[in-house]
């Protein structure tokens, strides 16, 4: 008699990254179903119809970031749905604030196809995985809170738009690429200043150079 199958949805809006991530998935996993989303919405519907066991998440969509996404789902599900971040941002960076959260993991989406497929080997084993480097730091700060980055102290929307000025974006580039007006970047750019301490870019570049 065949075992319950275990259920997989892939939430990303690049279609490339969902296909590749479907394949990785048929070729080494069996008994596995696999949903796709492109969007948060429709990976909510998914989640309201089918009995989903894990999901590997982007962070940044069109109609936002996916924090208050896992929040959520962390609230009303527990432990019953495993959350695999997946992203090519920073994860000693974006990491934490997403554990917080209740994600049960982070991979780079800039890792090698074998580390891809050992983490989610991992994933659907055990529920969880990170990186050697990120349980490290995880440690770390567990030994030495008070000497946590400052870094850490930002909001998920807060890094999303610090990375972006750190790229050399202006605030009208950034206010288009995340959808939002070029005055609440200039509230979200003094914000970040006053709790790192910083009142220019560049001291904003060589804090994130430093971490």
């Amino acid at each position: 008699m065949e075992t319950n199958k275990r259920k997989v949805l892939i939430i990303d809006d690049h279609s490339i990254v969902r296909q590749g991530v479907y394949l990785l998935i048929r070729k080494h996993f069996t008994n596995t179903e696999i949903f796709e989303a492109s969007t948060l919405n429709d990976g909510k519907s998914i989640i309201k119809k089918e009995n989903i066991n894990f999901i590997i998440l982007d962070i940044n969509f069109p109609e936002g970031n996916s924090l208050n996404f896992v929040e959520n789902l962390s609230i009303e599900y527990g432990d019953s749905i495993k959350i695999l971040i997946f992203s090519a941002l920073e994860e000693t960076i974006f990491a934490f604030n997403f554990i917080k959260a209740g994600a049960h993991g982070f991979l780079s989406k800039l890792s090698e196809q074998e580390e891809i497929v050992r983490a989610f080997s991992k994933f659907f084993e055990t529920g969880k995985y990170l990186s050697d480097e990120l349980k490290e730091r995880l440690l770390d700060n567990m030994i030495r809170k008070s000497n946590a980055s400052p870094i850490e102290m930002l909001s998920i929307r807060e890094l999303e738009i610090a990375r972006l000025l750190v790229a050399g974006l202006s605030n009208n580039e950034i206010a288009s690429k995340l959808y939002i007006h070029k005055s609440t970047v200039s509230t979200y750019k003094t914000r970040i200043f006053e709790k790192l301490g910083v009142n220019n870019i560049p001291a904003l570049l060589n804090l994130f150079n430093l971490n």
